[in-house]
């Protein structure tokens, strides 16, 4: 009876866990799918919205209006980066090689700014909820519960506007096949631009959210989008809905390995399941499908 309670609280957790990582994987993804880029500086965008959101919380007073106040500026970060870099290095020969490396430069460059601003100290957002809530001998933890239901909510807004919005068709009709949609008379640098800056809003309101998970430093960025790397691979690249089952999935899975190993072998299992599951299903669980 022990085991089955402890397991299904490694469960639970795991869920939350992965709720909110999800944010990180999706807007990783969503890149992907449009844009065919593999953006490197998804995890700056977390980074620079916990400080985004930390300051906004400093100045205000209140997480309520941290939240967004760090997805706004994050979307702004995001549109700029796809204008001012990514976009000057699209018509180039090998344009995802300078994708990547231009991705990268940008966030080398953010953390080491944020480092000369701020040093290494450690900064976290004081939570909007504290306590448990217990039923028999499971624990949910109120601020867990919380950042998870902000998470799917957000999430549920993602798929509305992807879904049932004229932004959304033109996100997918881009995705699916860019000629044609710029023959229908779709502006698909605009589009690339806004997903970038939807990309960045996600993760950014991931940092705030996960600000007492990770804390805010410069570099904090790097271990999310390895778990969101991780996640997209898994799920499909260009698979949101994919990547949204692949990140639960690898919550629960992380959770219930830290049952019996260390943080250091979960992490390294980990990457033997996504290799395996590369093995047995190349495209990942969803596949690249329109998103």
């Amino acid at each position: 009876m022990v085991e089955t309670l402890l397991l299904l609280q490694q469960i639970i957790n795991g869920l939350l866990f992965g709720g909110q990582l999800a944010l990180v994987a999706i807007g990783l993804t969503l890149i992907w799918g449009v844009t065919r880029i593999l953006n490197f500086a998804h995890g700056a965008m977390f980074m620079l919205g916990g400080y985004a959101g930390f300051f906004a919380y400093e100045f205000t007073g209140s997480l309520l209006v941290a939240i967004p106040v760090a997805a706004l500026a994050l979307f702004v970060i995001g549109v700029g980066t796809e204008v001012l870099v990514v976009r000057q290095l699209r018509d180039r020969d090998n344009t995802e090689i300078a994708a990547i490396i231009g991705t990268f430069a940008i966030a080398v460059i953010a953390e080491n700014l944020m480092r000369y601003l701020y040093q290494t100290d450690r900064r976290s957002i004081p939570t909007l909820t504290t306590g448990i809530w217990q039923f028999d001998q499971i624990i949910l933890i109120k601020e867990q519960v919380l950042m998870f239901t902000l998470a799917l909510v957000s999430l549920g807004v993602l798929f509305a506007v992807i879904r049932y919005t004229k932004l959304g068709m033109a996100m997918r009709a881009v995705a699916q096949d860019t000629d044609t949609a710029r023959l229908m008379g779709i502006r698909s640098d605009r589009i690339y631009a806004l997903t970038f800056g939807v990309s960045a809003a996600l993760a950014g309101l991931a940092g705030v959210l996960l600000s007492n998970t990770y804390s805010i430093y410069p570099g904090v960025g790097w271990r999310p989008f390895l778990f969101a790397f991780i996640v997209v691979i898994i799920g499909g690249l260009g698979s949101v809905r994919g990547t949204l089952l692949a990140a639960l999935f690898i919550g629960v899975f992380r959770s219930l390995s830290l049952t019996f190993i260390s943080s250091q072998q979960a992490e390294m299992l980990l990457f033997l399941v996504m290799i395996a599951i590369l093995i047995v299903r190349p495209t990942g669980i969803g596949g690249v499908i329109d998103s």
